[in-house]
């Protein structure tokens, strides 16, 4: 009789065993090794870089734009202001905004806009808060974006909620992307 439950357990046993995760050993880390052989005579790796490019867009050259802008006593907009031109040839992506500003107190920015001729391109507001003393009321903005411009101004613009006391130097655009080529991109 114990024989018998004996061999009709052993295979029960056994599979239970076999249904089990085995427990492996992470791969141990791997040095790699980078030939590069402009000059063959050169050992040292600082006379002989590897080069590095961005494969998935080869041809993007990094730009970034600021702009600092203010409100005349009586004018409650900034106008029309130009933050950077697209070259001929070429088309800038821009990838990143934003917008600080500092306001006289118990002013508020209530819009801000980056354009290239009919195309808009509205920034979100942020309220960030007022200063200890009151003097100031700040505002930041700021928001990944995907703004395609086509050679030529781009231009920048902001609104504040009042028409008193002249604020110069109040509110500072910045713009990031990258230019990429464009042969049949012309103003």
């Amino acid at each position: 009789m114990k024989t018998k439950l004996f061999l009709l357990l052993t295979p029960i046993l056994l599979s239970c065993f076999a249904l089990l995760p085995v427990v492996r050993a992470a791969p141990s880390p791997t040095n790699v090794n980078v030939v590069n052989t402009p000059n063959v005579n050169v050992v040292n790796t600082t006379a002989s870089p590897v080069p590095v490019r961005d494969v998935d867009n080869p041809a993007s050259q990094p730009f970034q734009a600021k702009v600092v802008v203010g409100f005349a006593d009586g004018a409650s907009t900034t106008g029309d202001i130009t933050i950077a031109t697209v070259p001929a040839g070429k088309r800038l992506v821009i990838e990143y905004l934003s917008v600080f500003s500092a306001m006289l107190s118990h002013q508020k920015v209530i819009n801000t806009l980056i354009e290239q001729a009919e195309q808009g391109v509205h920034g979100q507001n942020y309220p960030f808060g007022s200063n200890a003393d009151g003097t100031l009321d700040y505002w930041i903005g700021s928001q990944p974006i995907r703004f395609y411009a086509q050679p030529g101004p781009i231009r920048c613009f902001a609104e504040r909620d009042s028409f008193a006391g002249a604020n110069p130097n109040s509110v500072t655009f910045t713009i990031v992307g990258y230019f990429v080529n464009c042969p049949t991109c012309v103003p």
